[in-house]
């Protein structure tokens, strides 16, 4: 009787899945016999797992990676003796692309139970499907998270189904912050930026914020950044009065602007840029950026091991170590939830997502605070202009807690 239930329950969730045009796109790289991937799940021994293509596809070199990264990942587990409690992951790789269309797979992935949904996908899908998915699940893991924001503008809290790999935007404003605080403690600072730019307006004034939690006096000025004469009075009056520090919260033109009004005199200051790499500032030598990337793609020994890994589950060399790490990352963070929780119960995945511990990106072990569905805290490379290039200076570490969305 028991087997006959469950035959019909297996016969029931493939109805739906055909029924709703849930085209499901699968990787069997590495496949050692040409079973259905999804056997698992249809027969209850693999717990599934959704993954949202990146904007070139599944076809593309950036999709390969992804695939590879998480089925080795994957396969790990599966070579466990007991994996967790007799259970396998499956991460499912959807062919998903139509914003239209999200609901409609939406209900399909909830009626096989799926508990979480990891997105590579460019932030206006990504976001479409977190508004389905924030208040009620299934988790939704954002592969990147930079300029979204997770928090629920009604709680300032998370929302209890949404969780990200990288820090927010303004997170930079932290870095830049304790950045200017080990090279000059104690200075006041002047912090530069665009009147006409919200979003760098933004950026200056809590940059100014946490220079005065670092004991700093930063002290604000406002111009329109395309005037960039504008800054040059300020900048020899500055200067007069002996600054050393200018952050430009600005963009690269009118950042090279005040470093060549300080290189003019010789002023021997510290100019930091909130932006980019830009090869405009290459010449502008000694400017200072802070970089969320640079650490990892300049990891070599991150590189090797991340490669290895996966040659020696699949024998291939992938071509990108940093969106193998990323996603490997991503595929042990949603692991280490199951593994906690035993099952695939879909609030308590969540609960667990918010709380995992030692999630490996290359050097970093990162940990997730429940407090921000983020890492609790992120390394940021520093970068020196020097001998028209841009050189490791570097890092510093950021909080999530402490970083404003």
């Amino acid at each position: 009787m028991i087997r006959l239930c469950k035959s019909f329950t297996i016969i029931f969730l493939l109805l739906i899945f055909q029924y709703l045009g849930a085209t499901i796109a699968f990787c069997a790289v590495g496949a050692e016999n040409d079973e259905d991937p999804l056997l698992g799940v249809w027969e209850g021994w693999s717990w599934p797992v959704v993954v949202i293509q990146p904007p070139e596809g599944w076809d593309s070199e950036t999709g390969d990676v992804i695939k590879l990264a998480m089925r080795t990942a994957e396969r790990e587990l599966s070579l466990e003796r007991e994996a967790i409690r007799g259970h396998e992951l499956t991460f499912m790789f959807s062919d998903l692309s139509d914003v239209n269309e999200i609901s409609t797979r939406l209900a399909t992935w909830r009626a096989m139970r799926v508990a979480a949904i990891v997105t590579f996908a460019d932030a206006e899908f990504s976001d479409a499907l977190a508004e389905l998915c924030a208040e009620s699940g299934p988790s939704l893991i954002y592969a990147g998270g930079e300029d979204t924001s997770i928090k629920s503008p009604v709680t300032g809290r998370p929302h209890p189904y949404l969780f990200a790999l990288d820090l927010p935007y303004y997170a930079r404003a932290n870095a830049l912050a304790e950045a200017a605080s080990m090279e000059r403690p104690g200075e006041l600072a002047a912090v530069f930026t665009d009147i006409l730019s919200g979003r760098l307006a933004r950026g200056a004034s809590l940059t100014s914020h946490f220079l005065m939690v670092r004991n700093m006096t930063p002290l604000e000025i406002s111009a329109a950044a395309y005037t960039q004469d504008q800054f040059t009075p300020q900048v020899r009056e500055l200067e007069a009065g002996g600054t050393n520090i200018y952050i430009c919260w600005l963009d690269a033109m009118a950042t090279l602007s005040i470093w060549q009004n300080l290189e003019r005199r010789h002023a021997g200051s510290t100019v930091y840029y909130s932006g980019p790499q830009r090869n405009i500032l290459t010449d502008a030598d000694g400017i200072i950026l802070v970089d969320k990337d640079v650490l990892l793609e300049r990891n070599m020994e991150g590189h090797r091991v991340i490669t290895n890994l996966i040659r020696d589950a699949f024998d291939v060399a992938v071509s990108d170590p940093v969106t193998a790490a990323r996603a490997y990352a991503l595929a042990k963070w949603v692991i280490g939830a199951y593994r906690e929780v035993g099952g695939g119960d879909v609030p308590e995945i969540a609960y667990s997502l918010g709380r995992i511990r030692n999630i490996p990106l290359m050097d970093e072990m990162l940990s997730i605070n429940p407090v921000t569905h983020r890492p609790r805290s992120r390394k940021y490379g520093l970068l020196r202009v020097g001998n028209k290039r841009y050189e490791s200076y570097g890092s510093v570490d950021v909080s999530s807690a402490e970083a404003v969305e």
